[in-house]
């Protein structure tokens, strides 16, 4: 399938380049393009199939810590993690691997959705299985898309706010006009509503998405527009078809000696491609694809009281070191993390925060504590409680941030609550002796089309930041 993928990814930046061939016209000597089921088949199996990088939204969210010393230099990084809206972002995005790889997975399920029909093997039922995966997993992207370069959603301006392009197609000569945000979010609504009854209750790994892995979309994109009975429903029906959690506090007894050490990095079972909780998998990069987070993934030491004492995810996943004379948490478990896909711990924080709107705060905390019991080793767990409804969403995002740091959740659910009139806030930190901010309406929250992406647009695709 190699070969397949050098012809496919000609299409990586944009369909509408049209240097490159239309995919199925021509087949070049040595090089084939599908045609079993199993070739479509492989082709959504693949990693290039399954990568959405949100290191740079990571980044504007502080997902990471960036040490003093890499602070000094002036770059698309650090001008977005100390958000600093005085310069301009523009000239250091001339390429964009986010945007490109995007569509490159975008394309490739174009191809298959649209040809595997026509595939020599395989039979109805299976092409249709397959269809619907490849869907769902394009809806996924479409809304990572949107929320990445666009604004937030707002009810009362996503029909006329500028968001992404949409393509279906798989002509690389087509002409592509930029949908509204409202667009983008009606398609994913559509895509993911469509699909479930094909889609598998199981599949034979995370790269396969399942009926839950539409339902768990539906309930992110509904919190997003804030329709929390709509996102609640959703959210049941998820677990309903798929509501395991993995045992952390297991992996740990199995692990203690290795996970109470300090090794600053270890091998210890993989776990995260073959997590029961996954509904789909993605990558989010290709550094990411075979080392997780390990080397640049910080936290300041103290920034450990974010973890309950106990907390076997700290413990596993992060050993203390010193780097540029700071104290300091590395990321520590080499594995292949499921970054911008779709897994269970969200699917509960998703209801819990929904019960909690809905006045039902006992039943929400109970929600999370589920999540919590297989997170925090049973020497130091204990339930928490909440009274208030923002009492029990503080306990949810906070328990989110320990269950997602650094894979672009934290940025989500920022930009989520940013919307919110109740619990918008902006955001402040120290860096050194130099206190920043960041407002809820800064324009740091969206990624700039890089240059590239701009021109290839040929005036069809409008800058939604700076």
């Amino acid at each position: 399938m190699k070969k397949i993928f050098q012809l496919i990814l000609c299409g990586a930046v944009l369909a509408g380049a049209a240097s490159c061939n239309k995919y199925l016209d021509i087949v070049p000597k040595g090089q084939k393009i599908p045609q079993t089921f199993e070739d479509y088949k492989a082709l959504l199996g693949s990693t290039k199939a399954h990568t959405f990088d949100f290191t740079s939204q990571a980044v504007v969210a502080n997902e990471w810590y960036t040490i003093q010393t890499a602070q000094a230099t002036q770059s698309f990084a650090m001008i977005n993690y100390n958000w600093k809206e005085g310069i301009d972002r523009l000239q250091y995005v001339l390429t964009d691997m986010t945007y490109s790889d995007a569509y490159a997975a975008i394309f490739v399920y174009n191809v298959l959705i649209n040809h595997v029909a026509s595939a020599t093997t395989g039979t109805a039922t299976q092409k249709a299985e397959l269809i619907a995966q490849a869907r769902v997993c394009r809806a996924l992207h479409y809304f990572n898309l949107v929320n990445t370069y666009a604004k937030t959603y707002n009810p009362s301006t996503a029909a006329t706010d500028p968001g992404v392009m949409i393509n279906v197609n798989d002509d690389m000569e087509q002409t592509l006009n930029q949908s509204s945000v409202k667009e983008v979010y009606d398609f994913v609504i559509r895509e993911a509503t469509q699909t479930i009854q094909d889609l598998p209750v199981t599949s034979m790994n995370g790269y396969y998405a399942t009926k839950g892995a539409a339902y768990a979309l539906l309930a992110r994109v509904y919190m997003f527009q804030r329709d929390y009975a709509k996102a609640a429903e959703a959210a049941d029906n998820a677990l309903k078809q798929n509501n395991t959690l993995f045992d952390y506090v297991k992996y740990y007894n199995d692990n203690k000696t290795l996970a109470d050490g300090n090794s600053p990095g270890i091998n210890v079972p993989l776990i995260d491609f073959s997590n029961p909780e996954n509904y789909v998998f993605n990558h989010g990069g290709g550094t990411n694809q075979s080392q997780g987070y390990y080397i640049t993934g910080y936290l300041k030491a103290s920034d450990s009281v974010l973890y309950d004492k106990g907390d076997a995810r700290l413990k596993v996943n992060f050993a203390v070191r010193t780097v540029s004379s700071e104290a300091i948490l590395s990321y520590r478990r080499n594995d292949k993390p499921n970054m911008s896909g779709l897994r269970t711990p969200e699917v509960y924080y998703i209801k819990a925060e929904c019960l909690a709107r809905a006045g039902n705060m006992q039943e929400a905390m109970e929600v999370l504590n589920t999540v919590r019991r297989k997170r925090i080793i049973t020497a130091f767990y204990s339930d928490v409680t909440a009274t208030t409804e923002a009492e029990a969403i503080a306990k949810i995002r906070r328990e989110m941030r320990c269950e997602y740091r650094g894979a672009g959740m934290m940025y989500l659910d920022y930009r989520r609550f940013n919307m919110d009139p109740v619990y918008k806030t902006t955001l402040t930190k120290t860096e050194g002796t130099t206190t920043y901010s960041i407002a809820p309406d800064s324009y740091i929250w969206i990624m700039p089309f890089s240059a590239t992406s701009i021109a290839y647009g040929e005036g069809r695709l409008v800058q939604n930041s700076k």
